[in-house]
């Protein structure tokens, strides 16, 4: 019975590392439809909300998914690193830069202010313009950070996976006067 148990639980937890190296992509086509039903309020009003609660747990599990995949070594992700990782990472500077600012706290609350702003601005005409261009904004830190997780041992800011190498020093020497 044990192990009847130990391998559902196995399984599951392997099925959430798998959902969870797709679930980006899933989130940023979930962000893109969301775009499209603030952006066209005649869709936005046949969707009942029942659906959109489903959206949103979707959106939840996927998240927790991301978080299990990336606990993990995954196969896919290193067969995906390309052989000239070190000149990839190079053009991705900039998403590198976006991915640490919000290591900041400064930065991160200030974006939650920019959503919730925009969220409240959202049924205006022309704020429903700048909720969909915030909404574009998350697809694009989702890419950032995939971007950034997967390259993290070339990114120049991280110093070699987040460990500094540093050489050692020799001790100076200790003179006594006797």
């Amino acid at each position: 019975m044990r192990q009847e148990v130990g391998r559902r639980t196995a399984s599951v937890a392997a099925m959430s590392r798998v959902v969870g190296h797709h679930a980006p992509r899933l989130l940023v086509a979930l962000v893109g439809a969301l775009i499209v039903l603030t952006l066209v309020p005649a869709i936005s009003l046949r969707v009942p909300w029942e659906a959109l609660a489903c959206v949103q747990i979707g959106v939840l599990a996927l998240t927790i998914t991301i978080f299990a995949h990336n606990r993990h070594l995954c196969a896919r992700c290193i067969a995906a690193v390309p052989l000239d990782a070190s000149g990839v990472a190079a053009r991705y500077a900039a998403r590198f830069q976006v991915a640490h600012a919000f290591e900041r706290k400064r930065y991160a609350i200030g974006y939650l202010g920019v959503i919730v702003g925009t969220a409240f601005v959202s049924e205006h005409p022309i704020g429903r313009y700048a909720w969909a261009v915030v909404q574009a904004s998350l697809a694009y830190l989702l890419i950032a950070y995939v971007t950034h997780q997967r390259l993290q041992p070339w990114c120049p800011r991280c110093k070699n996976g987040g460990e500094e190498l540093t050489v050692p020093t020799a001790p100076t020497p200790v003179s006594t006067n006797a």
